[in-house]
């Protein structure tokens, strides 16, 4: 058994309380006047169970509530939930307040701290209406995803809002929203107990077995790949041992794992390196390379040196030919008088006067000696720099020779001593072989010579077909066309008892489409198309009686309630009193809540319709628990507004 409503709280700013009070497995009527707020309590109590938004109409409520509360019952379990009013600039609130009990009080406005957010509240619902844990899993080649049924789907079943309890296109709640129709014939197999708990735990089982057998598998062909067909991987492995040294030249290939997994460790464990001998060729090579790393280095020593001494004479060069020109233009003094006869500020060629005097004659004789000097240095250095660079290069022209002596050396060396490279490359080549045996001996540690393995996988086979064919679609398939069939037969009975057009028909729910359908010779005549605001509200109402009558009865995880905004919206316009109504509609509606209180009685459910409609009956005026017709009373009193 799921839960029920027992009670509606609102909180004002200031902390009062409106309590609206709920009969549990019966029908409870709230009659009244427009604008009075009936048609707020689907959004609020859609929004007190979790709903991601908030739908409450903006205005009054918005303005004067702070919280709204919810107090649910599930036999002797209680369930109180709070939410804070969201106001008019927000969506949604995550302030939320939980309680759980067995006899619960409503608590005051102060003890309403924040204990849970959106997410828990959704868990704790799930669990309280008795929803077990059901994974759908798409079919292969369908892009939706996998989902988990919560009471966000459950509650698809209870709420008809006025827009929708008359709607010729749509049968469920929300149906008209976005990818919620898929989701509602995904999830209503498991919500009619089609898929039920021994089936869901069959489901995940079959999960959990496929899981296990696509390891296996991988393991298996890991296997195979690694150890090749039959022992033909293993025997290239050891014929490979044997060509590098690892095992003697008379190995015999094994025929069972055994004898495989034996002459791979004995090849892994043998000697990696051999000795090869240390003979004069191999010292004599050891000393001609490096006698060889010697001339090299000496060779480019007398390189550098022969650079350096010809940029030296180049330089040398350069400063003489300069030298030998400013001499040449310094021996001009001869021409000038002596520096007691000569006048500075008197050209001596012109006579005329100059601005700037000229140097004297000594100091020009001074700067032609000096520079007579450097030019004989250099001209005394250039043949010692020449014959240095000579002594250079014939060193170089040593080194040369010495070096080419020395490679001849070496060759003759090496082609003496092939053997010594022929040790080094088998060693490695026994590494490598080695490395290699090593990692296919590690995957051979599950191989056996039985057949152990294969019987596992064929085990886990058997079992998955088992469940495959308890779980089979068709199978799934045929029990919910009988449950739909036996839905079908009660729908039709009760069009019938309320004399509707199309009720001579047979009924029947189409989960394809969502919708009643009947049944004629003619063919499928589906509720869009069959006319008339009476048979649109009426099937809406007998459709979601059955349903409900069907989960209480089978004890599904469907909360036991529904509520119904103005059914008889079709008969009575707003604000029409039932004096105004034709004798005829007047029938249709008596026998309509007839109907409604007699499916609900002892059926284990509840139902909750807010009414225009206030017939002066005792039978109709029992089931009515708040009158709001006075221009006063209303879901949020006029006390409140007057607070703020």
């Amino acid at each position: 058994m799921s839960f029920q409503i027992q009670k509606i709280i609102l909180y004002s700013n200031a902390g009062r309380t409106q309590v609206l009070p709920f009969r549990t497995n019966s029908v409870n009527i709230i009659t009244g006047a427009s604008k009075t707020g009936k048609s707020a309590l689907i959004h609020i109590v859609d929004y007190c169970l979790g709903r991601e938004t908030s739908n409450i109409p903006e205005g009054v409520i918005l303005k004067n509530v702070s919280w709204f509360g919810i107090h649910l019952v599930r036999e002797k379990d209680e369930l109180f939930v709070a939410r804070r009013n969201p106001g008019t600039e927000k969506a949604s609130s995550e302030e939320i307040y939980i309680e759980k009990g067995h006899i619960l009080e409503i608590p005051n406005h102060d003890r309403l701290i924040k204990n849970a957010n959106l997410n828990s509240l959704n868990e704790l619902l799930t669990e309280f209406a008795g929803i077990s844990e059901y994974t759908f899993e798409p079919k292969p080649g369908q892009t939706r995803k996998t989902g988990i049924a919560d009471i966000s789907k459950a509650l698809i079943y209870c709420f008809q809002e006025q827009s929708e309890v008359a709607n010729q296109h749509f049968l469920f709640h929300r149906q008209g929203e976005q990818f919620l129709p898929q989701s509602i014939k995904d999830y209503m197999p498991f919500f009619l107990g089609v898929v039920d708990k021994e089936q869901v735990l069959q489901k995940e089982d079959l999960r959990r077995l496929k899981r296990e057998l696509r390891k296996l598998e991988i393991r298996e062909a890991e296997k195979e790949r690694l150890k090749g067909s039959s022992f033909e991987r293993a025997h290239a492995l050891i014929a490979e041992a044997v060509s590098v040294g690892l095992l003697p030249a008379d190995q015999q290939m094994p025929q069972s794992w055994v004898e495989v997994k034996e002459a791979l460790r004995k090849a892994v464990n043998s000697r990696t390196e051999q000795e090869f001998p240390e003979t004069r060729y191999a010292q004599e090579l050891n000393r001609l390379f490096e006698t060889q790393k010697y001339l090299r280095r000496k060779h480019r020593d007398a390189n550098e040196e022969i650079s350096a001494l010809q940029a030296l004479k180049s330089g040398g060069d350069g400063f003489t030919q300069e030298a030998k020109e400013q001499r040449a233009r310094l021996s001009s003094v001869g021409l000038l008088p002596s520096s007691e006869e000569a006048d500075n500020t008197v050209c001596p060629f012109c006579s005329s006067k100059l601005e700037i005097p000229t140097p004297d004659t000594e100091a020009i004789r001074a700067n032609l000696q000096n520079i007579t000097k450097q030019l004989e240095y250099v001209t005394r250095d250039l043949p010692h720099i020449e014959q240095m660079i000579s002594e250079a290069e014939s060193r170089q022209a040593e080194l040369n020779t010495k070096q080419k002596e020395v490679n001849a050396q070496i060759q003759a060396v090496q082609r003496i001593n092939r053997q010594i490279e022929e040790f080094r490359d088998l060693n490695a080549k026994r590494a490598l072989v080695q490395g290699r045996l090593g990692l296919y001996l590690e995957t051979l540690d599950d191989i056996k010579d039985d057949s152990k393995s294969n019987d596992e996988v064929e085990k886990l086979k058997s079992r998955i077909q088992a469940l495959e064919e308890a779980l089979d679609d068709d199978a799934l398939q045929d029990r919910l066309n009988s449950v739909l069939s036996l839905l079908g037969r009660e729908i039709s009975e009760m069009a019938q008892a309320l004399k509707l057009e199309h009720s001579a028909n047979p009924l029947r729910l189409d989960l394809k489409k969502l919708t009643v359908i009947a049944d004629t010779e003619t063919g499928p005549l589906p509720l869009e198309r069959m006319g008339s605001g009476e048979n649109w509200v009426s099937l809406h109402l007998i459709a979601h009686l059955v349903l409900h009558r069907w989960f209480a009865r089978k004890n599904l995880p469907v909360p036991n309630f529904i509520f119904f905004d103005q059914p008889t919206q079709a008969y009575f316009p707003p604000d029409v009193s039932d004096k105004d109504v034709r004798n005829s509609d007047m029938e249709s509606v008596i026998r309509m809540f007839k109907h409604i209180s007699a499916k609900v009685r002892d059926a284990g459910f509840q139902v909750i319709i807010m009414e225009h409609a206030d017939i002066q009956q005792n039978w109709y005026q029992e089931m009515i628990i708040k009158k709001w017709w006075d221009g006063t009373t209303k879901l949020v009193p006029l006390e409140w507004i007057e607070d703020n």
